[in-house]
């Protein structure tokens, strides 16, 4: 279960919704049972048992989770459409079957766009990651900055976040907010989940305007930390060819690792991860008017432009 995989587009993790703890717990738990490959919701026949883990105890809770669903029922979710905003519920029915220890839900047809079948705008992680947080905006701010992990970075306004998090006419002191919100949400991201998260107050005049959150993966921190290591990353620049270019640490291992997959069965050592990079970021810089050079060499990377692969091959024959 812990390994289960949640996959929403990104207009349902920014929707407007408020669901205590346990219920956002459901219905991700829902949300992670989904076939996504259907083109419709089937009902999902779901057990008392590991809800009552996902709650946190060993007791199968049935009245309290029958009550909890019940309730899911009847909440609403609002979601920005270019048409305007969608107003839906969560469940179009749930069935208690009794004496079973078995649920049997279903969720709104409206809401089959932004749960199956995804294509793109869609941001993914394991239900694992979600299972600890105790507090009902740890998920949420999990989910919102997890969308924006591969950017490392998200500003958002005071206004915007409390209108997400359906609290504009609460927490009228920032701190307060920090205090409600921001803090504990971030010491329990840190501890619990696959990422860690810092944040910055930006003011106009005196007043706190907006909040920039650091959004760094720790699977990314350990790499990094390996990288700087074994090279640092001016060497690894060097090495690879692009130390004029002003990457970040982050940006460096992505070129990293796509170099690993291009290359998985084909490079002997790593100097032909640099070779590969270095000849591919030598096409790039051949071309005119690259506005952005690290997305274009991450395209190049992984079309390999520069035919690198063969070159490396044609190296080992020699």
């Amino acid at each position: 279960m812990k390994n289960d995989l949640i996959v929403k587009a990104n207009d349902l993790i920014e929707a407007r919704y408020n669901l205590n703890l346990n219920e956002q717990k459901i219905i991700l738990y829902a949300v992670s049972k989904l076939d996504r490959t259907k083109d419709k919701f089937n009902i999902l026949t779901l057990q008392i048992r590991e809800f009552s883990e996902l709650l946190g105890t060993t007791k199968e809770r049935y009245s309290e989770i029958r009550d909890i669903v019940r309730e899911l029922r009847r909440k609403e979710v609002i979601i920005n459409t270019e048409e305007g905003e969608l107003i839906t519920g969560w469940l179009s029915s749930i069935r208690y079957v009794e004496n079973s220890g078995l649920i049997e839900l279903e969720f709104s047809e409206r809401l089959v766009p932004y749960l199956l079948q995804l294509k793109d705008k869609f941001t993914r992680y394991q239900l694992k990651n979600i299972l600890y947080l105790k507090n009902k905006y740890s998920i949420r701010m999990y989910e919102l900055l997890k969308q924006y992990e591969v950017i490392g970075k998200r500003t958002f306004t005071i206004d915007q976040l409390k209108e997400i998090l359906l609290i504009k006419d609460k927490y009228k002191d920032v701190r307060n907010l920090e205090k409600r919100v921001l803090e504990v949400s971030a010491k329990e991201i840190n501890e619990y989940t696959d990422l860690n998260i810092s944040y910055t107050k930006n003011k106009k005049g005196r007043s706190i305007e907006s909040l920039t959150f650091t959004i760094e993966s720790k699977e990314d921190r350990q790499y990094i930390e390996y990288l700087n290591k074994t090279y640092n990353i001016k060497e690894f620049k060097e090495k690879a060819g692009f130390e004029r270019e002003n990457f970040s640490s982050k940006q460096v291992l992505e070129l990293y690792e796509i170099a690993v997959d291009m290359l998985i069965e084909d490079y002997e050592s790593e100097d032909d991860l640099f070779e590969y990079i270095r000849l591919n970021y030598l096409f790039m810089k051949a071309k005119k008017g690259i506005k952005n050079p690290f997305t274009y060499l991450k395209k190049s990377l992984k079309e390999d432009h520069a035919v690198a692969r063969g070159q490396i091959k044609l190296e080992y024959n020699v």
